[in-house]
């Protein structure tokens, strides 16, 4: 591959690519985390609401990560500032409308009538099945996923179980002063 380039375009090309990699750096990220584990990663530009210890809320977007420090629409947040990050509500999906439901129910027909003539010896059980296949997995869904979704977390609470990381990729002005070489 690089046999038949020349040595000046092969320099050319890594001169570029070292540019690029230079001005595309990647940015901050804000972790919280439960041991180990990462709970929820917001990034510059993320939308976030914090309680504060001493009592106030502090909502907008993630301008800056930087050094432990979160800043909130421009105000600085320091980390240890911090008892609770608070969640957004999640809204609950509706019941499918009628239209659907008409739908499933003319496709619960259609193959219990199927199975009830491919299986005569079993016709009760085909009238069962047919809208057990239709409207099973909307009611399981419906119904299984408000019985989880129960208790919903609507908060991180900032202490003994979860913590707050930041990780900052930007240049500090002293380090770019500095000249390695």
């Amino acid at each position: 591959m690089f046999g038949t380039m020349n040595r000046p375009t092969i320099l050319i090309t890594f001169f570029f690519l070292l540019v690029f990699s230079a001005s595309f750096s990647q940015a901050g990220y804000l972790f919280v985390k439960r041991g180990i584990k990462k709970k929820r990663i917001y990034t510059e530009g993320d939308e976030i609401r914090l309680k504060l210890k001493d009592g106030n809320f502090c909502s907008g977007s993630i301008t800056l990560l930087r050094n432990d420090t979160i800043f909130v629409n421009g105000l600085p947040v320091h980390k240890t500032f911090v008892k609770e990050v608070l969640l957004k509500k999640k809204p609950k999906k509706p019941f499918p409308d009628a239209k659907t439901v008409a739908l499933i129910a003319a496709g619960s027909a259609l193959t219990s009538a199927g199975l009830a003539i491919s299986d005569k010896d079993h016709q009760t059980e085909a009238l069962i099945a047919g809208p057990a296949i239709g409207f099973g997995p909307l009611l399981i869904k419906h119904f299984g996923g408000r019985a989880i979704g129960a208790i919903p977390r609507k908060k991180f609470r900032i202490g003994k179980k979860f913590y707050l990381q930041v990780l900052d990729f930007h240049i500090s002005p002293q380090i770019q002063r500095l000249k390695t070489f």
